[in-house]
């Protein structure tokens, strides 16, 4: 598995609180699990990170609110199925997302811009080689590398 890093109080590459589309997923997987009962807008709010911490005492976890690989393991098989994939061409705020990640783990992915080309394919791609044998190294982030992000 590629190294993680999260942020105290908060998910992979999710800096501050604000809308969010990971987030979002994060909300209606624990709203179904029933550990949320708040809106879900993809913000990383209070409400959140006290259904994170609910959640992962439930399941025998340290209940830090910080959504790191154990809490994402623990999640329903399932939930990775609702994570955008994005690759060249693609463009928003979840292009940004990965620039931010990429670049915080030492990858150059050009400017934060949320528009995926050719240096971000690039640096997504050599952040892909240094994983696990398992990591299919194709440009591509989804369901395989949004939970490795941080």
């Amino acid at each position: 598995m590629l190294p993680y890093h999260t942020l105290p109080g908060g998910i992979p590459g999710v800096e501050r609180p604000g809308p969010n589309s990971i987030v979002e997923l994060l909300q209606r997987v624990l709203q179904r699990e029933g550990f949320y009962g708040g809106p879900v807008n993809g913000g990383f709010t209070a409400a959140t990170v006290a259904a994170v911490r609910n959640f992962q005492a439930a399941r025998g976890l340290t209940a830090d609110g910080i959504v790191g690989p154990a809490t994402w393991n623990a999640l329903p098989a399932e939930t990775l199925q609702g994570i955008p994939v994005i690759r060249e061409g693609s463009s928003g705020g979840a292009v940004a997302l990965l620039q931010r990640c990429l670049r915080r783990q030492g990858y150059d992915p050009g400017p934060i811009n949320g528009v995926f080309g050719p240096e971000t394919t690039a640096a997504l791609k050599r952040y892909q080689q240094t994983g696990a044998p398992e990591i299919i190294v194709d440009g591509i982030c989804g369901a395989q590398i949004w939970p490795l992000m941080g």
